[in-house]
Parts: C-alpha cells; sequence; structure tokens
C-alpha cells in the first residue's frame, strides 16, 4: 500500500489529526440516534426505507411498464395511432408485453404523448411538483 504525500503538513500531523478525528467519531457515536430510538417514532430508517419496503405505496410493476414504454417511445414517435404505435416497438424490440399492452387499446384512438398512452393503458401517470 503507497502512502500518501501531503504538501501542507507532515506525518505526525496527519497522525494527530486521525487520532482527533477518531476520539470525536467515539464521543458522538453515542448520541447518534438508532432505529430503536423512541424520540422519533414515525422515523423510517434505512431497514425500513424505500428499496426494503414500499413504504409509499408505489406500484412498482406500473412504474417499470411506463419505464419500459419510454425507452421505446420517444418525443419523436407522437402523436401515433396503435398502428403506428406497434410498428414503433416491433422496430425497436420492445417485449411482448409492451406489444399486447398498446394491441389491446382502441383501434382508432390517437395518442398526443406518451403521458396519454399510459393513462390510455390504465397506468397510474407520475405527478411531479411544481
Amino acid at each position: 500500500m503507497s502512502e500518501q504525500i501531503s504538501g501542507t503538513h507532515g506525518r505526525a500531523e496527519d497522525d494527530a489529526i486521525k487520532r482527533q478525528d477518531r476520539s470525536e467519531l467515539r464521543a458522538y457515536a453515542e448520541e447518534w440516534p438508532g432505529p430503536d430510538n423512541d424520540e422519533n417514532p414515525g422515523a423510517t430508517w434505512a431497514e425500513a426505507g424505500r428499496f426494503a419496503e414500499a413504504q409509499g405505496g408505489e406500484n412498482w410493476e406500473a412504474i417499470k411498464l411506463r419505464s419500459d414504454l419510454a425507452r421505446h417511445l420517444d418525443r419523436t414517435s407522437f402523436p401515433a395511432s396503435r398502428g403506428q404505435l406497434l410498428g414503433t416497438l416491433t422496430a425497436r424490440q420492445a417485449e411482448q408485453r409492451l406489444l399486447d399492452m398498446v394491441s389491446s387499446l382502441p383501434s382508432g384512438a390517437r395518442f398526443a404523448s406518451l403521458a396519454e398512452l399510459v393513462r390510455a393503458m390504465g397506468l397510474p401517470v407520475e405527478e411531479r411538483p411544481g
């Protein structure tokens, strides 16, 4: 392991800084709140966070479908009819489940945007603040 060379101070000062950091960590470690701390009962800790459990009630399958549609259908794909969308999805080698979902839409329908298509498919549309 190579040793880092500091241009502003020497090894003795580096060691002193490390010792000070370690002692501060030890001193403040007891104050750090843990998941068993009753001080904030509504807090969500990493063990039960977004990736461990769906706290916000997100429909992850719908999110994946929207993402897959967006990957295959960019802004230049719209406005489009059901047939045009099927052609674009086929040309861009979309998964069969996407083709099946778009195929189930009414034949005369036209879609001005991806959001309009997603709504027509019955998927929740992501709402972004402001």
